[in-house]
C-alpha cells in the first residue's frame, strides 16, 4: 500500500514546528527519522493531512554531556549513538541495547527521540529510558516540561505526549560508580521485535529489572538489596503479578517463563559487573 496524501512542512527551527502543530491539530505528525511512521503511512494507520519534517532543525542534532546526564536531541540517530566511543563508558546499558534494534540500516536513520515517542512495548528504548529513569524533554506554546520515563508510557503506541508538544529531548543518567548494567532481549531472529527484553541494574542498596515486551508496556520492579533473601521468588511473584495476554508469538506461560529464567540471568550478569566496576 500507499501512503494518504499529504502535505510536506519543513520548519527551520522549534517555533516554526509549534506553529503548524497548533494550526493543524490532530492532522500534523511530526517526522524525523521515520524508521516507525513510514510504515504506519503505508499501511494507512496512520493518516496526516500535514507531515512535519524536523531534519532542518539544526540544534535537534546535538549530544550534550552534562556533569549526570547525557541530553540527545530529537535528531540524534541510534548509529551514532552505537558508534559513539564514550557510550559504553556513560551509557553501558544503552549501549548493550542498541545493537538489537533492527539492523544496521534502520538504526542509520531511526532516531532515540523518534524511538522513545513510538512508545512500542516491545522496543528496546523506551525499556532502557525507564530502566535508567531518564526523563523526556518536551516544548510547546504553553511552555517546556520536562516528563519521567515512568509517567511518560501509557499503552501500545500510547504515551504522555501532548498533540501540541514535541520532544525536543531526552535526558539520560550517566553510569555510576559501583553500579552493574545488563541488557538481555529474546526475539524470533535477531532484528526482530522482542518476545521479551530486560534491563537490570544493581548498585550496593537495590536491585532494579525492567521487562518489556510483555505488557501493553514496559515495567519496572525494584528492589533493597536486604530484602532479597530468595531472588527467584521474588522474580516469581513479578511475573505473576504483570497482566500479560497472549499473542500470535506466545503465550502468557512462556512470557512468564521467559521473566523467571532470562530476568534472573540478567539481575546475575549485572551483579557480576557490579563486582568488577
Amino acid at each position: 500500500m500507499k501512503p494518504s496524501s499529504f502535505d510536506l512542512i519543513r520548519p527551520e527551527n522549534w517555533g516554526e514546528a509549534l506553529k503548524v502543530l497548533k494550526e493543524y491539530g490532530d492532522d500534523a505528525q511530526i517526522i524525523a527519522g521515520g524508521q516507525s511512521l513510514i510504515a504506519m503511512l503505508n499501511m494507512r494507520i496512520a493518516r496526516p493531512s500535514i507531515l512535519i519534517d524536523i531534519n532542518s532543525i539544526k540544534d535537534g542534532h546535538r549530544l550534550i554531556s552534562h556533569n549526570d546526564t547525557i541530553e540527545i536531541g530529537a535528531l540524534y540517530t541510534q548509529l551514532n549513538l552505537e558508534t559513539r566511543i564514550e557510550t559504553k563508558e556513560d551509557l553501558p546499558l544503552i549501549a548493550e541495547a542498541l545493537p538489537y534494534i533492527g539492523h544496521q540500516q534502520h538504526r542509520a536513520r531511526g532516531t532515540i527521540v523518534g524511538s522513545i515517542c513510538h512508545s512500542d512495548p516491545s522496543s528496546e528504548l523506551p525499556l532502557c529510558i525507564l530502566a535508567l529513569k531518564g526523563v523526556i524533554k518536551l516544548n510547546s506554546f504553553k511552555g517546556k516540561r520536562g516528563v519521567k520515563a515512568k509517567d511518560f508510557f501509557l499503552g501500545p503506541l500510547l504515551n504522555s505526549k501532548r498533540q501540541d508538544e514535541i520532544v525536543e529531548s531526552v535526558l539520560i543518567p550517566k553510569a555510576k560508580k559501583f553500579t552493574g548494567y545488563a541488557f538481555n532481549e529474546i526475539s524470533e531472529k535477531h532484528g526482530d521485535f522482542a518476545l521479551a527484553s530486560f534491563a537490570a541494574i544493581v548498585n550496593e542498596n537495590n536491585t532494579r529489572l525492567a521487562v518489556g515486551g510483555v505488557c501493553e508496556k514496559p515495567v519496572v520492579r525494584e528492589w533493597e538489596n536486604t530484602n532479597i533473601k530468595d531472588l527467584s521468588d521474588l522474580i516469581n511473584e513479578f511475573a505473576w503479578d504483570l497482566e500479560i495476554i497472549s499473542d500470535q508469538h506466545s503465550t502468557d506461560k512462556y512470557k512468564r517463563e521467559l521473566i523467571r529464567n532470562i530476568g534472573i540471568e540478567t539481575i546475575r550478569t549485572a551483579k557480576r559487573r557490579l563486582s568488577i566496576s
